[in-house]
Formats: C-alpha cells, structure tokens, sequence
C-alpha cells in the first residue's frame, strides 16, 4: 500500500494561530495574572506590531528581522525564539492587521444586505490603512485566524438566505476579493493622486496610441473624458460595484 500524502501547514499559518490563541489567552486572563512566553519583555505580539509599525510608514521592503530587531532594541538573535523568517513573519503581520474591530457590529442576517456592505467598508478601509498587504501575495482560499473571522462574519450575514452553502462561500470570496481589488485601486498613485493633470496625460495618451478602428468605443468615450472626465477613484466608485454585487446576491435569494 502506498505511503499517504501529507500536506505541512506552512509555518507562518501555524505561528499566526498560535499568536490568535495566546492574544485571546492574554484578553481572558484576569488582571494581575502570569504572562506567558518565553521571555518577559520580546513577545510575538510586539514583534509583530513593530513590523506592522515599519511597514506603515516605509512599506513592506523595509520590514526585516534586523530591521524589527534594532526598533525593539533587541538582537536579531532573539526575535528567532518566536519568528524565523521573514516570510514567516508577513504572514503573522498579515493576520495582526486584518483584526476585525472590537466595535464591529454583529452580522444581521434580517438586514444582511446592510451587514455585508458595512463587512465589505471595513475590509476596504483595512487595506488603505495597510496598504503593504496589498503586496502580499494571496493564493488558495483564506487561512489565517482573522481573515476567516471575516468569512465568518459574512456567513453569518447570509445565514438567513436561502442561498446554497457553496454558493455562500462563494460571495465570501467575491465580496472579500472586491473589496481588496478597490482597495488597491484607490491607492494608486495615479489614480489617487495625479488628479486632473494626470487624467489628461492618461487620456492623451491612449488617444495617440488607440485607433478608432480598432477601440471605437474607448476613442469616443475617452474623446469626452479628455474634457470632462478624471480617472480619480472617488467612494462613489466603490459603492456602485457593491451595490451591484448585493443586488446580484439578493436576485439569488429571491429565485432560492
């Protein structure tokens, strides 16, 4: 019989939950009880929120095992006692700062259209704030502790719908990846902050390089943007693609 394959949870998935499970220790502790972890002082936590720390101003490139060290006025040495890689690192980061807010409303499932555009704002708004998250790379479905409280919070929200479990999970990871995807746009520099100027360059120059023979439909359009228009991405923007995807939401419950 052949050996059974094994799949190794990645390391940094495993450290972000263990990092979950002690900060909920540490939040059910009573006030004055023992702390735990193997040394008083350098903790994951504080590891962590350095890196985050870092990365909110300088970016995530800047983020280094070195780098966290010397803003903890520690050896790098002893960040190995909790953290062994950078990547590792990320990951854990990651989590940190998709934390849901303690004031995040419960999920309505009577209004849950309402519930999801509120969980899809705050996700929105995670990103701007972090906006280095961006550039982490994403592959397979969600794995880390407060990315999934995400998920389940949106499936609480969908619990009163007559949608299929899979296709539940489905708008989970629509609603999540629009959400990122905007996020992301909003930030560009050219859409963010280039303004009319960079709108007229934009328009200018697709004008020069798009032939109405090929592109009718972006020469016309854009041969009135180039007086009107702006590529700026305004909360406007964000709020018609959502409005979009719950209408579409709400057509499948009403057919369930």
């Amino acid at each position: 019989m052949g050996e059974q394959h094994r799949t190794r949870t990645p390391a940094g998935i495993e450290l972000a939950w263990r990092a979950s499970t002690d900060a909920a220790r540490l939040r059910d502790q009573p006030a004055g009880g023992p702390k735990p972890g193997p040394r008083p002082g350098l903790t994951l936590e504080r590891i962590v929120a350095a890196a985050i720390e870092i990365a909110d101003s300088e970016g995530l490139a800047a983020v280094s095992l070195a780098r966290v060290a010397a803003a903890l006025n520690s050896a790098t040495t002893s960040l190995y006692r909790h953290v062994r890689a950078k990547d590792d690192l990320v990951v854990v980061m990651r989590n940190a700062a998709a934390a849901p807010p303690p004031d995040l409303p419960r999920p309505d499932a009577g209004r849950w259209r309402e519930s999801l555009a509120g969980i899809a704002r705050q996700i929105y708004d995670l990103y701007r704030r972090h906006p280095w998250a961006l550039q982490i790379p994403t592959s397979g479905p969600p794995s880390t502790p407060n990315e999934l409280l995400w998920g389940e919070h949106m499936l609480q929200a969908l619990s009163g719908t007559t949608l299929s479990p899979h296709d539940r999970l489905r708008a989970v990871t629509l609603i999540s990846g629009y959400a990122r995807e905007q996020a992301r746009l909003s930030l560009d520099p050219v859409i963010a902050d280039g303004g009319d100027a960079a709108a007229g360059d934009y328009f200018r120059f697709l004008g020069s390089v798009m032939t109405p023979d090929r592109y009718p439909m972006f020469c016309r359009l854009f041969a009135d943007q180039v007086d009107t228009g702006s590529i700026g991405y305004t909360a406007e923007d964000f709020q018609f693609g959502l409005d979009r995807i719950l209408a579409g939401l709400a057509e499948l419950d009403r057919a369930g």
